[in-house]
């Protein structure tokens, strides 16, 4: 009987601590404490068994109630075994700590050359375009954020103008003939910037350094364009990397009439860009209306207007840009990643007031791509630029054809020819790599 009992306690002692493993915190104590309880009994009647034992007294009292005591037992285990969740896996809670890390991403843009200059000789090589590195993240269920870190190196492109740097005067010509403004390379902080989300009346508004919303292509990344560079008007009047300064910017609820639907944005912002306002400036405001229309399920049409004014009181600098643009798309419905139309073009129209003087220039593109299959896509774009600051009226052609190996990596062979007027023209030929890593894509607008 002795060795009954301690078998029996062995296996109670053992069996249900092992069901109860996967309870909550709440069933495990209560089962624990009942199975002490159930312990200390067997204990107390095994005693009083040996008892009656030794006095020859009847012990069938006691048997019974060993049993009914037994059966609790398994009927204790038994509920155990029936109220473990078995199903659900156990997983550690540090692994959440992984959610408070933002999305990264690295995205590479290596770019080879051949130039062919109208004047000097021709030269070969390569450069590490732009290698930019992306974090996104939510701060709450209001904010989200966005910083781009990049290193960049221009690309040299015989016979376009120089970019000049502020009213201080223009640079000379370099000796490549492409614009130099920010030297052979460099490391900064392309964009970070904080924006909210749901706020009422489905404003938008987002506030830090960022690219602004003008025209059709500075929100756009390098590494994204439909070509290897920004359109000649462009990087005349903006820069090479384009209008990207600090500041706020609002964007009101959109207004749908009849098949349009009308946005418009207004944006305040220290006017740091040394090609439009020079160094040391003030304050500049942009505005932009933008209208897009739905033709049918295969196309659409949007067009847009954009001012930007900005002073430099030290340099007595006082600068206008303006600009319209059209964009026209079609991409029949179920085949957009096998055959899609774009034509887009921009005009602008640019003012500088120094000193007295005023400087005035005019400039656009046209420009149109054809997706031909998933991987293939066919590009043109033709640049106009005249009249501004000293700088030779140029035109300039640019044929390009992009293959997509995967939608982590394309390649790109691009032909540029730069005919600056009374001289001759210049040929540049372009071999582009891009790829990207993490969920950061080749991000457009």
């Amino acid at each position: 009987m002795r060795t009954l009992l301690s078998l029996f306690l062995l296996c109670c002692a053992w069996l249900v601590p092992v069901h109860t493993t996967a309870q909550e915190p709440e069933r495990a104590d209560s089962l624990e404490l009942e199975i002490r309880t159930l312990k200390a009994q067997l204990d107390s009647l095994q005693r009083v068994l040996e008892r009656l034992i030794r006095e020859g007294q009847d012990t069938a009292q006691v048997s019974d109630e060993l049993a009914a005591l037994r059966a609790a037992a398994q009927e204790a285990a038994a509920d155990a075994a029936v109220s473990a969740d078995t199903t659900t896996p156990q997983e550690s809670r540090t692994r959440n700590l992984s959610l408070l890390n933002p999305e990264i991403s690295v995205t590479g843009d290596v770019v080879g050359y051949y130039t062919m200059p109208a004047e000097g000789r021709n030269r070969a090589g390569a450069v590490p375009r732009e290698f930019e590195f992306s974090f996104q993240a939510p701060l709450d269920p209001y904010t989200r954020t966005k910083i781009f870190a990049a290193y960049h190196e221009d690309v040299p492109i015989a016979g376009l103008p120089e970019v000049g740097h502020g009213p201080e005067g223009e640079g000379e010509e370099g000796e490549e003939g492409h614009n130099e403004e920010h030297g052979h390379g460099g490391f900064e902080i392309e964009e970070a910037y904080v924006y909210w989300v749901g706020l009422p009346g489905a404003f938008g508004l987002k506030a830090g350094k960022f690219r602004q919303e003008i025209g059709l292509y500075n929100r756009w990344h390098t590494h994204a364009l439909w070509e290897v560079d920004r359109p000649l008007p462009l990087t005349v009047f903006l820069g090479e990397d384009g209008l990207i300064q600090t500041g706020a910017s609002l964007t009101f609820p959109s207004v749908t009439l009849g098949p349009s639907t009308q946005t418009f944005t207004v944006e305040g912002t220290s006017a740091s860009n040394q090609t439009l306002f020079g160094e040391a400036a003030d304050l500049s405001v942009l505005g932009r209306f933008q209208s897009f229309w739905d033709l049918s399920s295969a196309a659409y049409l949007q067009f847009g207007a954009t001012g930007v004014y900005g002073e430099n009181r030290d340099a007595g600098l006082k600068s206008r840009l303006a600009g319209i643009d059209v964009a026209f798309r079609w991409a029949p419905p179920n085949r957009s990643l096998y055959q899609t139309f774009h034509l887009k073009g921009e005009w602008y129209y640019g003012k500088k007031d120094i000193g007295g003087q005023t400087e005035v220039g005019k400039g656009g593109y046209l420009q149109l791509n054809y997706r031909a299959s998933r991987r293939l896509i066919f590009g043109a774009r033709g640049d106009y630029m005249y009249d501004f600051d000293d700088l030779p009226d140029t035109y300039q052609v640019v044929p390009s054809i992009t293959w997509w190996q995967s939608e982590w990596l394309y390649l790109r062979v691009q032909y540029n020819y730069v005919k600056p007027k009374p001289e001759g023209g210049n040929h540049t030929v372009l071999l582009q790599v891009v790829w990207a890593i993490g969920p950061h894509k080749h991000e457009n607008y």
